[in-house]
């Protein structure tokens, strides 16, 4: 420092009008500001809460909070409540509290300002045990006045002996806020509110029993007709429970509700101590390159989060099943309900983190979900449902400095992820009930396998073959209506197969370019070059693959070594013992007439699912070891053949007719559209799909006994 340099200190200060700002610019709306009220009045172990709006016509309104918590003494008034910016939860996360053990919300220190959003005065009354009465008056505008800097403010406390509040050994606080920001409320803003009130508390049994009330003095008729949280929850046609522990085992039930009405059936299915099979991560957001890979949740996966807990209740928004669904005339609710209720909310504790569930909040992504697949996903407006974490275990998920949400960090990531395995895996067991719901509505038969328009077609010639002039005169329509369909069918397939093609095509071609970089970083040169050839190898098949192919003869062996060349890397990768004789000579080749690229991408993508559901077995059986493995048979008298994709995995968990529909699938981020387009190759070749078990077709064709899983049998009807 030279001499004529100078050093200074200068005190860092702030406005009194920050008190202002932190009130309400804080805070988002008028029920995060109740909700900061309540969460304090939860942190200080109180088993009730009394929320009163005072806001009839003609008097000055005001919002009053009382609860029967531990209360405050002089030194946690003077040090914390009028400290602002001070939170003694804060440094003392990890305690929990003397009466009930909770782990506080509060850490930020500024959640009592949350009054301020509601409105200017505030009237503080509280007691705890041992000490006197303790009475505080804030304006805000009084305050402000004071001074112009927060250190020129100061409140006055009043203490008493005798309570004017609580007295008798009673503790508590409350707290009064007048000269509101709304001076006026709706019938709707009311409804709301209460609506509000209902969704703070968790849905899940607590041990301590935190129970939070509205009460309207002068407007209870208009609360009296409202249906209560557990009509509503009544009314969803689906209920799905899960439980995750800190071990990661998976625990769920699914109950489908139906409306008592068109023969629909009640079902139920449940599972104990399972693995939660994962949702691919997003792109971006992988550890490593070969975390994509994992398909079942983990125990590490957890860390910072700990157990987890999810009530799911979905409904079905059409008028006549929710006229159905209801108590009578409940209706107009119901659907008031699902506009103002509906969503994903996660609960610490107990309580609810805002702004989970909001109306606004999709945190989950599934509005975009249902965009891709509008008849087989739930909408954050169809589904409320809640997610119980635990203080305790959750650290590694913060909240944010405003209090709307968590901070988006990894734990949050992995956290999202998980829960929103399980929000997928009760869609996919939904979805059979959902097809049997839409078709009641329609006034189909619920139980019906679907019909083919091919099969229907053949039924209709059969019908008119009876009557000579009605046959005449519809022939050439019905053949004109056939060969529309087949050629719709044939375009609809190849541009689907293409984009399936186009999607495995990325994938596998980004793993073995992830490959080749790998071993380059750690100058394992060999694989390297290893890694390339096999790069050159995908390339080489990729172009066919995309391309329209007409239908031509081939030999079997050929389509079999294409589909296979696009997982041997993975077969090794994921120590997944295959085999696939017909490439040896050991199982029979033979010719079929179809388009090679259609043939190439059904085989895979049956490949592709036989690698993955064996894998989930190893997960629960850790000795397990999986296997593929490709077959071919041949009966020259039949002129008959077959190719089989068999795997020691779980098996199918749906019928053939379920399998091949589109949309439908048991896999997590399937689309469901795979079997459905080689089910509809297997038609343009004249041949059959049959979705099977390997011990079924053992029958047929000889299998090793580790081959217990599932059968994906490709069958053709041969050349001359």
């Amino acid at each position: 420092m030279s001499q004529t340099d100078k050093e200074y200190r200068l005190p860092v200060k702030a406005a009194s009008h920050v008190l202002a700002l932190l009130g309400h610019q804080l805070i988002g709306d008028e029920k995060l500001a109740v909700f900061e009220l309540v969460k304090n009045s939860y942190d200080a172990d109180a088993n009730n809460v009394v929320v009163t709006l005072s806001i009839s016509a003609g008097k000055a309104g005001r919002i009053v909070v009382v609860d029967d918590g531990h209360g405050m003494g002089i030194e946690r008034i003077e040090q914390g409540w009028l400290f602002i910016g001070h939170s003694a939860k804060r440094a003392a996360r990890a305690i929990r509290s003397p009466k009930y053990g909770r782990l506080p919300l509060g850490e930020k220190g500024v959640g009592r300002l949350a009054a301020f959003k509601l409105g200017r005065r505030l009237h503080l009354i509280t007691r705890k045990a041992g000490e006197p009465e303790y009475e505080v008056h804030l304006d805000l505008e009084e305050l402000i006045s004071q001074g112009p800097l927060m250190q020129d403010l100061s409140a006055t406390v009043l203490s008493r002996e005798v309570g004017k509040v609580f007295s008798d050994g009673q503790t508590g606080t409350r707290i009064e806020i007048g000269a509101l920001s709304r001076e006026v409320w709706s019938r709707g803003d009311v409804r709301r509110m209460q609506r509000l009130i209902t969704s703070l508390a968790s849905p899940f049994s607590t041990p301590d029993n935190f129970h939070v009330e509205l009460k309207v003095p002068g407007r209870e008729d208009e609360l009296a007709d409202t249906l209560s949280l557990s009509q509503f929850l009544e009314s969803a046609p689906w209920y799905f429970q899960f439980d995750l522990d800190a071990e990661g085992r998976y625990s769920w039930r699914y109950d489908f509700r139906p409306p008592n009405w068109k023969d629909l059936k009640f079902r139920t299915l449940s599972s104990d101590n399972t693995s939660l099979l994962l949702l691919p991560e997003e792109a971006g957001e992988y550890e490593a390159p070969g975390d994509r890979e994992r398909v079942t949740l983990q125990p590490t996966d957890l860390h910072g989060i700990g157990p987890v807990r999810g009530v799911l209740y979905g409904y079905f928004r059409r008028a006549e099943v929710l006229k159905a669904s209801g108590a009578s005339g409940a209706q107009q609710q119901l659907t008031m309900w699902l506009d103002d209720q509906t969503g994903v909310r996660i609960y610490r504790d107990g309580v609810r983190v805002f702004t989970y569930g909001e109306r606004t909040d999709d945190w989950l992504g599934l509005n975009v979900r249902r965009i891709n697949r509008p008849a087989g996903k739930f909408g954050t407006n169809s589904v409320i449902a809640g997610i119980e974490i635990s203080s305790a275990t959750s650290d590694g998920l913060t909240e944010k400095t405003n209090r709307e949400g968590f901070n988006e960090n990894e734990v949050f990531r992995r956290f999202r992820r998980a829960v929103l395995s399980a929000f997928d895996h009760f869609e996919r067991l939904h979805a059979e009930d959902r097809m049997k719901l839409v078709a009641a509505l329609k006034g189909t038969d619920p139980e019906a396998p679907p019909i083919r328009l091919t099969t229907a077609l053949e039924n209709v010639k059969k019908a008119i073959s009876k009557d000579k002039q009605l046959s005449v005169s519809l022939d050439t329509d019905i053949r004109a209506i056939e060969n529309e369909f087949e050629k719709m069918r044939d375009v609809m397939v190849a541009a689907g197969s293409s984009g399936l093609n186009l999607a495995l095509v990325v994938h596998e071609v980004e793993r073995a370019v992830e490959g080749v970089a790998k071993a380059i970083d750690t100058k394992a040169f060999d694989s390297a070059a290893a890694q390339l050839n096999h790069l050159k190898s995908l390339l080489k098949e990729i172009g066919p693959l995309l391309r329209k192919e007409p239908a031509r003869q081939l030999m079997i062996s050929k389509a079999v070594k294409a589909a296979v060349s696009f997982y041997e890397a993975r077969f090794a990768g994921h120590s997944v013992a295959w085999s696939a004789p017909i490439l040896v000579a050991e199982d029979p080749d033979f010719k079929v007439k179809a388009p090679s690229n259609l043939l190439v991408s059904a085989i895979a993508n049956a490949i592709n699912n036989a690698l993955y559901w064996c894998r989930i077995r190893r997960d629960d059986e850790p000795n397990h070891k999986p296997a593929v493995a490709v077959r071919t048979a041949w009966n020259a008298s039949t002129e008959s053949g077959l190719v089989a994709v068999v795997d020691n995995g779980p098996g199918f968990a749906i019928s053939k007719d379920q399998a091949t529909q589109a949309f439908i699938s048991t896999r997590p981020g399937g689309m469901g559209l795979g079997l459905y387009f080689a089910d509809q190759t297997m038609e343009i070749c004249g041949g059959a799909l049959e979705v099977t078990s390997a011990k079924e077709l053992a029958d047929e064709l000889e299998l090793a006994d580790v081959y217990d899983g599932a059968a994906v049998v490709f069958r053709f009807g041969g050349t001359k």
